[in-house]
């Protein structure tokens, strides 16, 4: 099983009587984890996601295109 995790980075829920107990997943599958919850603890993070956000729903928009075409030139 841990063979398994490791190899496919799938993520195992072991039960014990019915119940869930444990996860069992490959080293790079929980570090990423670990990244994501660093990330979302970070009100930083945050503050520049609801920025984002609000730019969105403004309409303040550009393309990939117009980006991918600045990084170009």
């Amino acid at each position: 099983m841990v063979r398994e995790a490791h190899d496919s980075e799938e993520t195992f829920v072991i039960h014990s009587h019915g119940e869930p107990k444990a996860v069992l997943m490959s080293i790079e599958e929980y570090r990423e984890f670990e990244a994501t919850l660093e990330e979302m603890n970070d009100p930083v993070a945050w503050e520049l996601l609801e920025e984002a956000k609000n730019d969105i729903k403004k309409g303040r928009t550009r393309s990939a295109e117009e980006i991918l075409g600045e990084a170009l030139i």
